[in-house]
Order: C-alpha cells, then sequence, then structure tokens
C-alpha cells in the first residue's frame, strides 16, 4: 500500500509542477478569475469573464533597466 501512496504523491507533484511551468507560458488570461489559456477564447472557459492578451512585463523591465545603463556608459563625460 504504501508503494501506491508515494506513486500518487509523485504524480501529485508532477502535475501541479507541470500546470504551474504551462501558465507561466500562456499566451492569454482571464481578467476575472487569471486562469492562463494558450488561445484566445470569447469568454474564459472556468468563470466565463473576459480573455485578454498577457502583458510581457518581464522583457519590458529588463529593457526600460538597461537603456539608461548603457546610455550612460556611451556618453562621453565632459568633465
Amino acid at each position: 500500500m504504501g508503494l501506491f501512496k508515494n506513486i500518487g504523491r509523485k504524480v501529485e507533484e508532477f502535475k501541479q509542477t507541470s500546470e504551474a511551468v504551462a501558465a507561466e507560458e500562456a499566451s492569454y488570461e482571464c481578467t476575472d478569475c487569471g486562469k492562463r489559456l494558450y488561445t484566445s477564447h470569447d469568454g474564459c472557459p472556468e468563470c466565463g469573464g473576459t480573455v485578454v492578451p498577457v502583458a510581457e512585463e518581464s522583457e519590458t523591465t529588463d529593457e526600460s533597466e538597461s537603456k539608461p545603463t548603457d546610455e550612460s556608459e556611451s556618453k562621453p563625460t565632459d568633465e
């Protein structure tokens, strides 16, 4: 019986990990419940809410942080 409990625990861990990774890669998100989706829908399959494209925050943040550093390094100082 212990073998089946161990296998069940491992399967549940894998399921949770795979769902978390899949949600990170999703391109669309429900504005009401936050469910992440891979394709655009007229309404969220979970709650019926509005589905919108996910904003790429990490790319925008990385670009804005790197631009001031690059500009300050490339500009010659007059002092």
